[in-house]
């Protein structure tokens, strides 16, 4: 009945005040006196700052006051420790920990700021916050009830944007990205996502001008909003359509020149321009094209106007069919420096797809920790030389000369 007990004691937080000012005077573990100045424990309400290595050995619960990690504190968790809290969270230093989750805060001022590195198997926030260091999440990130800005880098394994905005306008990578209920993914920064888009309820997924990237390298599965303003969003899979889950037309917008390149596409909602849309293989509409919207499949299997492969919708004759010049299908993506392309071999012991030239490659563990990894070679496929010594869920981290990381899911080696 842990979290029962958790969600009670965080029910107390409006009566409390904060009581005092708690730093850290050495490194140790938290529940240890002689951690702190005063020689005491932290108490809920106070404002404490970490300024040494403190380890968290189980969850920690502290309600009010405030949490400040400076740039030569780190707060690290051994096996399942976690944080739950609903103080102002602050962090210049580092944070590497099972799980954290952040309540209850400020919904749209500041009450998370991180400039430092938070490495988390599992981060939870409702509340607001900013980034402009490193947030990584091993497992799953959740935003909900919240408003969050970021500056420089998020990776996770699952994102789940619940009744929430994202502004990113730095580097944002997820394995899976679903935008749910009213949430608000808007994009103009580089988006990776590196499996499966899902836009459902009344979600939306913006790609607004500026966008330096917007790149689904799986499948999309839109079932409410897809905006896309003066950029261009790469669906390296599907793009599919949909109406299931509202009472009303589903409408993706592509305003002011924008544009979608995707390999396969299936609409059973409703489409409009004024854009370009781009369809490398397979194109299917069961829907309703609107007016403005400028199409084009490459691979046409029929003679017949709108030479779509499959049409037993409606295409308005103000859509203009792949007019000379109005698409390059399969456009690559600039300054990724080709690790859009990097995939697992099936044996999971090679990599395949990479640039050629130097790589460093690292792992993150479910405990945030990253070591470093050893690929065999410098071609387009490479081995994995040195993995985890362990099972189980890990993050690949690959960077090359000149170019923002990538980050992949992976296994052990050898254990798929």
């Amino acid at each position: 009945m842990r979290v029962p007990f958790l969600w009670f004691l965080l029910l107390l937080a409006p009566g409390m005040s904060a009581q005092a000012t708690v730093s850290s005077a050495a490194a140790g573990p938290w529940s240890a006196p002689s951690t702190w100045d005063c020689g005491c424990l932290p108490q809920n309400g106070d404002t404490v700052v970490v300024q040494h290595q403190v380890g968290l050995t189980t969850d920690l619960v502290h309600v009010g006051g405030a949490l400040r990690i400076t740039a030569t504190g780190a707060l690290v968790g051994g096996g399942t420790g976690s944080l739950w809290s609903n103080a102002p969270f602050t962090n210049a230093g580092s944070v590497s920990l099972y799980r954290m989750v952040l309540l209850d805060g400020a919904a749209w001022t500041d009450s998370l700021v991180n400039t430092g590195s938070i490495a988390t198997t599992r981060l939870a926030m409702r509340r607001a916050g900013r980034n402009t260091g490193v947030i990584t999440a091993v497992d799953s990130l959740v935003f909900d009830h919240c408003s969050f800005h970021n500056e420089a880098t998020v990776s996770s394994r699952v994102t789940w944007v619940r009744d929430s905005l994202v502004w990113n306008e730095g580097l944002f990578v997820s394995y899976e990205l679903v935008v749910d209920s009213t949430g608000l993914f808007h994009n103009v920064g580089t988006c990776r996502v590196l499996e499966h888009l899902a836009v459902r309820s009344a979600g939306n997924f913006n790609a607004a001008t500026g966008a330096v990237e917007t790149h689904i390298l799986g499948d999309a599965d839109i079932r409410w909003g897809l905006n896309v303003w003066d950029a261009h969003v790469q669906v390296d899979g599907w793009l599919r359509l949909d109406d299931a889950e509202v009472p009303i037309p589903h409408l993706t917008f592509f305003t002011a020149g924008g544009s979608i390149h995707t390999r396969h596409f299936r609409n059973a909602g409703w489409a409009a321009g004024p854009g370009t849309l781009c369809i490398a293989d397979s194109s299917e509409n069961l829907g309703l094209l609107h007016p403005g919207l400028i199409l084009c499949d490459a691979t046409p299997t029929t003679p017949v106007w709108p030479y779509l492969d499959l049409n037993t919708g409606t295409v308005d004759p103000g859509v203009l069919v792949c007019p000379a010049g109005s698409c390059t299908v399969g456009i690559g993506v600039a300054g990724d420096a080709g690790l859009s392309q990097v995939r697992f071999a099936e044996d999971g012991r090679w990599l395949v797809g990479l640039p050629a030239g130097p790589l460093h490659a690292e792992l993150i563990d479910p405990y945030g920790r990253a070591c470093p990894m050893e690929l065999e070679g410098l071609g387009t496929a490479r081995r994995i030389a040195d993995g985890p010594a362990a099972c189980g869920m890990y993050l690949l981290r690959l960077t090359a000369p000149g170019a923002a990381p990538i980050v992949l899911r992976c296994f052990r080696p050898g254990s798929r």
